[in-house]
């Protein structure tokens, strides 16, 4: 028998044995399937036999679509997953595997002279699956690239951005781009965040805007002015409350990379990223001195580690002018 026959042979009786598990996504593509069965790490037979199972309903329920994405997931997660075996005996449940701290320790112990790139990937993609399986918070490393991305749009940045979103050429593309703008300019949501809205989930209250945001980082946002003004127009003639806000095909793998093929397709002189819209709106409350826990709350931030990429952008203040606050004499409002 040739050497692919037999390795024909091994993934059809381990296509058998693990066809159970392939239920759990029945659109799973069947050549995403094939590299979850065929996938081999470097491993101990004992290792893998232990963590082989855990590692592809993990895989599978990530809902993975292409070779790319797949092939990252059973890379990362095979390797971890084998670790946190070996070194805890914890049982395999997402919940007891995919924490931050075991990401943050694997990250240390097992791969402390990898590039920083290579790093940020890892960080990335585990702590992807604990918040999307688990519902568990995981600090992502700082980006690679960080400072240019959350640098604050300058008055004449946002003014090109909303002349580029008028000057769209047909009613869709224009509500697209305000929803963008209305949205992370006006309400500092995320990527994420935006492709989830919908019609029903913005009230407009004695002619303050307001958006109500679902998901893990369930809230209620005022929209900034005169972004507000923005975020209508995108809405104008539209009562579906069901329908999406920003209208586009949404990948499963990847929902926001419509809003990326979005800006390519329709480039602007200033890119309207997401992220320096975001940064432009949590500056502007920093500098409007809005406290601490009210920025938390309505950014969805977890910790306070997540305002460091946006205090050193907001502007800088003199301690002489608060020396009544910080000695009693004055009131903080």
């Amino acid at each position: 028998m040739t050497t692919k026959n037999r390795l024909n042979d091994k993934f059809l009786t381990d296509s058998q044995a693990y066809a159970h598990l392939r239920a759990l996504d029945p659109e799973l593509p069947d050549h995403v399937w094939h590299v979850i069965i065929r996938y081999r790490p470097q491993l101990s037979h004992v290792q893998w036999d232990a963590v082989r199972e855990f590692t592809i309903v993990n895989a599978i329920r990530m809902q993975p679509r292409t070779f790319e994405t797949v092939r990252r997931l059973m890379t990362m997660s095979a390797r971890f997953n084998a670790w946190v075996w070996t070194s805890t005996g914890t049982t395999l449940t997402v919940e007891r595997v995919y924490t931050q701290n075991l990401i943050y320790r694997y990250l240390q112990e097992r791969l402390p002279k990898h590039s920083k790139a290579h790093r940020w990937g890892l960080v990335r993609q585990l702590g992807t699956i604990a918040e999307t399986l688990a519902d568990t918070d995981v600090t992502r490393l700082p980006s690679l690239h960080r400072n240019p991305s959350r640098r604050p749009f300058t008055g004449a940045e946002v003014a090109s951005m909303h002349s580029w979103a008028a000057s769209l050429t047909t009613s869709l593309k224009r509500q697209n781009a305000q929803a963008l703008l209305g949205l992370a300019g006006g309400a500092g949501l995320r990527t994420d965040e935006i492709i989830d809205m919908r019609i029903g989930d913005v009230d407009v209250i004695d002619g303050r805007v307001f958006v109500n945001i679902p998901g893990r980082h369930a809230r209620q946002v005022p929209v900034r002015n005169p972004w507000s003004r923005t975020l209508l127009r995108s809405l104008a003639g539209r009562t579906e409350a069901d329908e999406y806000i920003f209208r586009a095909y949404r990948f499963e793998e990847y929902r926001p990379r419509a809003i990326q093929t979005f800006l390519t397709d329709h480039p602007c002189k200033v890119r309207a990223t997401v992220s320096r819209l975001r940064s432009t709106w949590v500056v502007a409350q920093i500098d409007n001195g809005l406290p601490l826990p009210i920025l938390m709350a309505i950014a969805g931030f977890s910790t306070s580690t997540s305002l460091h990429d946006h205090l050193e952008h907001a502007r800088p203040l003199d301690v002489a002018d608060y020396v009544g606050l910080i000695i009693g004499e004055e009131v903080a409002r």
